[in-house]
């Protein structure tokens, strides 16, 4: 009889070291202060189901459920209970496991947080906790979604994970902080559009601004009104003046044959001279041209109607003489492309002894460089 009872006092003695009840009330595990209602000093472990198949009724034994299965699925809630067996406050841990969407429907009229239903993203979790209510009350609340993950300006999310890729929705900015910032690969960076356009093959930056000018801007404090960019030995590119270096091998020449426009021995202001200029695009275009006329104390010129002069020469003594200079250079703007044609003027009744006389002889070439 002794023994039987050392026995159970040993076994009283064990559970007094796992269960204390305290004076409040409360039941501590592996406490002796328990705080609260039920006090558990350690792990705790619940439930967890895995379900392959695309529809699945929650039910009291669940608390964790897995999805884990091939297609879209439809997991239901139990119906609420009012009075006797009622269930307020049940957790569920709902985990959707799969690239496919898992819709969590509430038994009608019930809702979650208001809604009919609710659906979870591939890969996303959500926890839902019982509020006691029935009937058309939000009978469930969600307590912990993955659902609130989103993604913005220039954003966007598939899954949990969160891409480059979207609309930006407002101004902006990274600052470097006097970190590199740098692309690198075998992939260009296309501007104003999403193709590699013809001829593009081996460029980095590609910069498509359909039909309107002005699709790059560089200021570097060089700039100026009629500079072209040129660049150093190494590549460094400035704003500069030396338009010929910058356009070596982009002339064009007049069309025509010149016919000479000066054997009037009246003045003349519009004389044809056989000549014109095919201009391709709207900008500001270089013009060098010459001529060699020897004549007495008269003023010739070549000019582009509307536009401006392209050569012109005077003379101030009274015998024969070359007119000069021989070579000129105009900056001219045309706010149309087209053919242009050359004109001639002189001012007074001389006829020149000699025409188009020197080596090499007439010429008019020319070269855009800034729009």
């Amino acid at each position: 009889m002794l023994k039987k009872i050392t026995k159970l006092g040993q076994l009283l003695g064990l559970l007094a070291s796992t269960f204390v009840f305290s004076q409040a009330g409360n039941v501590g595990i592996n406490t002796a202060n328990p705080g609260s209602t039920i006090d558990i000093n350690g792990s705790v472990a619940a439930n967890y189901t895995a379900i392959n198949t695309a529809s699945y009724n929650l039910n009291s034994s669940d608390f964790h459920v897995s999805y884990n299965g091939t297609s879209n699925a439809v997991f239901n809630l139990p119906t609420a209970i009012s009075g006797m067996g009622n269930f307020k406050g049940r957790m569920y841990t709902i985990k959707n496991n799969t690239n496919f969407t898992l819709t969590v429907n509430p038994a009608a009229p019930e809702t979650i947080n208001g809604s009919a239903n609710i659906t979870i993203p591939a890969n996303q979790s959500l926890q839902l906790i019982n509020t006691g209510l029935t009937g058309a009350a939000s009978t469930w609340e969600i307590t912990t979604a993955d659902t609130t993950i989103t993604a913005s300006n220039g954003l966007n999310v598939s899954g949990t994970n969160v891409k480059l890729g979207g609309t930006l929705s407002q101004a902006t900015n990274i600052a470097t902080g006097g970190n590199n910032l740098s692309i690198d690969g075998t992939g260009k960076v296309l501007i104003g559009t999403t193709t590699v356009p013809a001829g593009a093959a081996n460029s980095k930056i590609v910069i498509d601004n359909g039909t309107t000018n002005g699709a790059l801007q560089i200021k570097d404090g060089t700039q100026q009104l009629g500079y072209v960019l040129t660049s150093d030995a190494d590549g460094l590119a400035t704003w500069s003046s030396t338009v010929t270096t910058a356009f070596a091998n982009n002339w064009s020449n007049y069309t025509g044959t010149l016919t000479n426009p000066f054997t009037s021995t009246t003045g003349v202001n519009t004389q044809p001279t056989g000549t014109s200029v095919v201009i391709p695009a709207k900008g500001w275009y270089f013009f060098r041209a010459g001529i060699t006329i020897q004549s007495n104390c008269n003023d010739y010129s070549f000019y582009i109607s509307g536009i401006g002069d392209i050569w012109r020469t005077y003379c101030n003594v009274a015998d024969v003489q070359m007119m000069s200079p021989r070579d000129q250079n105009r900056v001219l703007y045309f706010a149309t492309p087209g053919t242009y044609p050359i004109i001639a003027t002189k001012t007074n009744a001389v006829v020149p002894t000699g025409f188009n006389i020197g080596n090499p002889g007439f010429y008019v070439n020319f070269v855009k460089f800034q729009n």
